[in-house]
């Protein structure tokens, strides 16, 4: 017989409930630990938008307005051949089918100072331990900690000091690891318990997956680039800016070039409206 089949119901339940508060409180520091990963994403993204990616949004613009000058040049040499009204396979398929542009993401908040980002991670990790849905032992008390929590992730999200110390100022939720209930036998106080440790275990094991993913992000990937770069003294940010500025520069003289090539074709041809 082994030691855990000899222990009486209370030793049971004393082991139930250290076991679960250990996972409790691994699952709230991995999903701190996630949330400054998270954090950190969106602090290097930011930065790779300011310095890089409006340009790179510049060229995409610049080679829209090229494929508009070169549709339109075909579209009128089209004309001229085949007579008004003529449209071909690719212009027929495209007024069909092609989707309208997605609107720009939402860009995400400035990175904080160090003083107020310390202190942003040391209020979502004392808020999390006071109001993870986790700590709830039925699904009333659940409910009431998803809210609280729901907001507690977007203030951290959002960096926003103000938000998680008014959160911080609100009263705390009585925890109740392992108590029983009204009607409630030790023998099902073990099962709930069972089942809270499984889920808060299946819980732990999905965030470790999704910081593991967060590993294989592309833009995960070029910040250490960026970083190794950086100890070797280049600025690889502003390598990549100056590269799509040349190619900018390059598709603003074929831009011109088209334009031209338009311009000579009269103008009943008709304008190409180009987006600002």
């Amino acid at each position: 017989m082994t030691s855990w089949q000899s222990e009486t119901m209370q030793e049971q339940l004393a082991r139930l409930r250290a076991t679960l508060e250990q996972a409790q409180a691994e699952l709230i520091e991995a999903e701190a630990q996630l949330a400054d990963q998270r954090a950190e994403v969106n602090a290097f993204e930011f930065e790779f938008e300011a310095r890089v990616g409006r340009r790179v949004d510049e060229l995409e613009a610049l080679e829209a307005e090229v494929k508009r000058y070169n549709d339109r040049i075909q579209m009128a040499r089209n004309k001229q051949i085949f007579g008004i009204g003529y449209l071909s396979a690719d212009e027929q398929y495209r007024r069909a089918w092609q989707a309208p542009p997605a609107s720009a993401p939402t860009p995400p908040p400035q990175p904080l100072g160090m003083a107020d980002e310390a202190r942003v991670k040391q209020l979502y990790r004392q808020l999390a331990r006071r109001f993870h849905p986790d700590l709830a032992m039925d699904d009333a008390d659940r409910v009431r900690r998803t809210e609280k929590m729901t907001a507690i992730n977007d203030a951290y999200a959002a960096r926003s000091l103000v938000e998680l110390e008014a959160l911080a100022k609100e009263p705390d939720i009585p925890i109740r690891i392992g108590q029983t209930g009204p009607g409630q036998t030790q023998a099902q106080l073990v099962q709930v318990l069972q089942a809270e440790l499984a889920r808060c275990q299946r819980r732990l094991r999905e965030v470790e997956s999704e910081r593991g993913s967060l590993h294989r992000r592309p833009s995960v990937q070029l910040s250490i680039e960026v970083k190794l770069a950086r100890r070797r003294g280049r600025d690889l940010l502003e390598e990549m800016a100056a590269e799509v500025e040349r190619k900018i520069a390059r598709k603003t003289a074929e831009r011109d070039m088209l334009k031209a090539q338009f311009d000579q074709l009269g103008p009943e041809q008709g304008i190409i409206k180009i987006k600002k």
